[in-house]
């Protein structure tokens, strides 16, 4: 991936570096095991809520504080890893990754308690594919990405506002997810681009997982949606 030279221009400050910098492909390698231990967090917060433990909790209103508490942290380690990028702190990178694998992993699981397996199979395997194509669109035509970056945020905060409002009124629609689908695309092709654009540090490899993480997670998600309403 980081196979861009002339880093130095990327979004991350570089100048106070302090942390070794890695091969390109120990630093792709890096990013690939903490996506995968993200998900393997997301698989065990599957299990967890799946348990009669996690069952009585909800029962009790003792889930309440667990998912508010998983959401302050997810924001921690994401502050935690920002920090450390800045800083090229290896230890304090880590750590956020750790917080924010594991709590935002946890919440993210509770999207997977209505879906069979063939079915999250599938939209594994989907997700998959939309990663390669769109990561690999990233590096060819970085240009357009980063064009497209701010419109879709914008995109992306008016459909959550309508799906806000669909929500109250009753009403499901697949194409608010084939739009958040598209847009968290682009943002794998913009996110695989900067990675490409920063020192293949660690803590800047850290940085760059987390954000795919989330991309991925979103479309993941989203597919699941799409898919349960067929099923």
């Amino acid at each position: 991936m980081n196979d861009i030279q002339g880093y130095q221009n990327g979004p991350i400050e570089t100048g106070a570096s302090r942390a070794k910098e890695m091969s390109p492909r120990a630093y792709n390698l890096v990013m690939s095991a903490l996506i995968f231990l993200g998900f393997c967090a997301m698989g065990a917060g599957a299990y967890f809520t799946s348990t009669m433990s996690f069952a009585r909790m909800m029962m009790s209103g003792a889930a309440l504080p667990l998912v508010f508490g998983s959401f302050i942290l997810t924001i921690v380690g994401i502050v935690m890893m920002s920090a450390a990028a800045g800083k090229q702190s290896v230890g304090l990178s880590l750590a956020g990754y750790v917080i924010f694998a594991s709590t935002f992993g946890l919440t993210a699981s509770f999207g997977l308690a209505n879906y069979d397996l063939p079915t999250i199979n599938t939209a594994f395997i989907a997700t998959a594919a939309i990663t390669f194509v769109f990561g690999a669109l990233g590096v060819t035509f970085p240009k357009f990405f980063q064009r497209v970056y701010g419109i879709g945020f914008g995109v992306l905060l008016a459909t959550i506002l309508v799906e806000i409002v669909l929500m109250f009124m009753g009403v499901s629609q697949s194409i608010t997810d084939l739009i958040v689908i598209v847009v968290f695309a682009g943002f794998i092709g913009y996110d695989t681009y900067v990675a490409t654009t920063v020192p293949p540090t660690l803590p800047n490899a850290v940085l760059m997982a987390s954000n795919l993480f989330v991309d991925i997670i979103n479309v993941f998600l989203r597919i699941l949606n799409i898919l349960g309403r067929r099923d």
